[in-house]
């Protein structure tokens, strides 16, 4: 269990960085509120998971799917976990 939170956080980690602060960049162009950044990240998390990692680091799937994480469940847990921020943002609004 703690093994596969440590890979997820792997994976996530070249994602959510780059994601945040694009994010906030953008925020300062739209003005910054809450609700806007939610949007961004929303937009942001999924293109940078294609660029990343269907893109440039195509090998890097198989290094997950040893770990037992197949290419859908990423790209689900990441549709899921920018909905979750982008509503979380939404309902703190």
């Amino acid at each position: 269990m703690i093994r596969n939170v440590k890979i997820l956080w792997i994976f996530y980690l070249k994602l959510l960085i780059p994601a945040i602060l694009f994010s906030l960049l953008m925020n300062t162009q739209l003005g910054f509120t809450v609700g806007n950044f939610g949007l961004c990240f929303l937009l942001f998390l999924p293109a940078l998971h294609f660029l990343i990692y269907e893109l440039r680091l195509k090998d890097e799937y198989y290094f997950y799917a040893n770990f037992g994480f197949s290419r859908l469940f990423l790209w689900i847990s990441t549709a899921v976990l920018s909905l979750i921020i982008n509503m979380s943002c939404q309902f703190y609004e």
